[in-house]
């Protein structure tokens, strides 16, 4: 019975004897795909939990953190900077390149389609193809024509590869972020250094004076045989040496400036009027109990996540690569020998070309090709285990560093009252005769130089603060303000 049928139906069994012959070339060519070679097993990231931390509790560093300082001159030096300064500008035009290339790269999964108007003005060969009378003629051959082609993403392909190249666009995205916070407290340290220089340069020349001064009344009392020309000579020699540190000063003063300048875009003597004072810079009282979570504020951590997370799909899209292509193009236009007859309906021409593209024989370019972005994998992850670790260290070292700076501070303000109240005793004593005035003369000296260590301290205070700011992400938050998580990546 079943042999009868299929005698009556031998076209249904032609029909399954060819399906089955299409199934089994499809099968053999799938198969013969170029083969995947083994990876060997990548680097992994550090998880953050494990480096035994506090989880940071605090908001994140306002971008604009100099404004706490209440100066309008470092503001207006910063906001300068920030939108001039040629570094800031080289890292904007990596993003502008990151953004084509993503760009670029989204294109590929689109329709492509282009219009064209090709005219050939030609003699055909009477020995080729072409019969009389066409063969031995001249004719124009014009065409015109749309055609168009359009890959589908089957397979994810594309998308992937679009995402490893966003992902490498917001990765130049905050890394400009963090050469702006990089140039901001660059900026605030050299402004520090260049008010701590003034004041020192105010109080060399108030010792300077007290110095002429003493040395007028020691001269007086030479003469009058109550002092030796021994402590005029000590005079003299510590007269030389402020005016050896007045020299220095006024260069370091001069330096400072030419730093700010040049940060600042402008010209080396355009802030020669430059001249700050520490108390004009009102501390930002920075917290020291942080956790590793802030250090998600710091745009090169972030930037380096973001770069393991595009190269990860990069190593997808080169896996992907191991798959079949598929593509689909058409055309459609008119093609006549004469121009007059180019746009009727029978010069019409038009037509759909499906294509498949299987990699079978490449001599290893597509596992070339894995490796490469296998390493390029392992380097970012590299990149970011050494950034976060070197993030940890650098805000580490600054909240011990501002938490000696403020101790140093206090002992600083305390030597300072101590001094002032010496002042005063031996001011009091000279007025009732108990001493002479050469003794407050000396107690002065004594209590400038204590005003020294007084400044010197304070702007150590106010440069650790501008350091650990830095080092906790200063103005590391990206374009919507919202904080970055530091967790642990696949």
């Amino acid at each position: 019975m079943t042999f009868s049928n299929a005698l009556k139906n031998p076209f249904s069994q032609a029909l399954s004897f060819q399906t089955l012959w299409q199934i089994s070339v499809l099968t053999l060519i799938l198969s013969a795909c170029a083969p995947m070679a083994p990876q060997s097993p990548g680097l992994r990231t550090i998880d953050p939990q494990r480096l035994q931390l506090p989880k940071g509790e605090h908001s994140t560093v306002k971008s604009n953190w100099w404004e706490d300082f209440h100066n309008k001159e470092l503001s207006v030096l910063i906001q300068s900077a920030l939108e001039n300064n040629p570094g800031i500008a080289l890292v904007n035009t990596r993003i502008e390149k990151a953004q084509s290339m993503a760009g670029l790269t989204r294109s590929a999964s689109s329709v492509q389609a282009n219009l064209g108007l090709d005219v050939d003005r030609q003699r055909f060969s009477q020995t080729g193809i072409y019969p009389p009378p066409l063969g031995g003629s001249v004719q124009t051959l014009t065409t015109l024509q749309l055609s168009g082609a359009w890959i589908p993403d089957v397979f994810g392909k594309y998308k992937r590869a679009y995402e490893s190249a966003l992902g490498q666009v917001q990765a130049s995205a905050l890394e400009a972020l963090h050469a702006k916070s990089q140039l901001s407290a660059q900026i605030a340290i050299q402004f520090i250094a260049l008010a701590l220089s003034v004041d020192e340069r105010d109080l060399l020349d108030q010792r300077s004076q007290q110095i002429t001064a003493l040395r007028q009344l020691v001269s007086e009392r030479i003469k009058a045989g109550l002092d030796s020309s021994l402590e005029l000579k000590s005079l003299e020699i510590e007269s030389n040496e402020i005016l050896f540190q007045r020299s220095q000063v006024d260069n370091q003063i001069e330096m400072y400036r030419h730093a700010l300048a040049t940060l600042s875009a402008r010209e080396p003597q355009a802030l020669s009027g430059l001249s700050p004072h520490l108390q004009e810079l009102q501390p930002i009282n920075v917290q020291t109990d942080w956790g590793i979570d802030i250090l998600g504020n710091r745009a090169d951590v972030v930037a380096a996540k973001t770069r393991v997370l595009a190269a990860i799909k990069g190593v997808e899209v080169a896996q992907l690569d191991f798959y079949p292509n598929i593509g689909l193009g058409f055309f459609s236009g008119f093609n006549s020998l004469k121009i007059s007859q180019l746009t009727q309906n029978p010069s019409a021409q038009y037509g759909f070309v499906p294509s498949l593209s299987l990699p079978i024989f490449d001599g290893g370019r597509l596992n070339a090709q894995l490796g490469s972005k296998t390493a390029e994998r392992d380097q970012a992850i590299a990149l970011y285990n050494s950034t976060l670790l070197e993030a940890l260290k650098e805000a580490s070292d600054a909240v011990g560093t501002l938490k000696s700076s403020q101790k140093e501070g206090a002992l600083a303000l305390t030597s300072l009252k101590i001094s002032n109240d010496r002042l005063n005793l031996q001011t009091q004593n000279a007025k009732a005769g108990l001493n002479s005035q050469v003794s407050v003369l000396r107690e002065t000296l004594s209590q400038l130089q204590m005003q020294r260590l007084s400044a010197q301290s304070l702007a150590k205070t106010l440069n650790s603060e501008v350091v650990l700011l830095k080092a906790l992400g200063a103005g590391g938050t990206d374009s919507n303000g919202q904080k970055h998580a530091l967790t642990a990546l696949p």
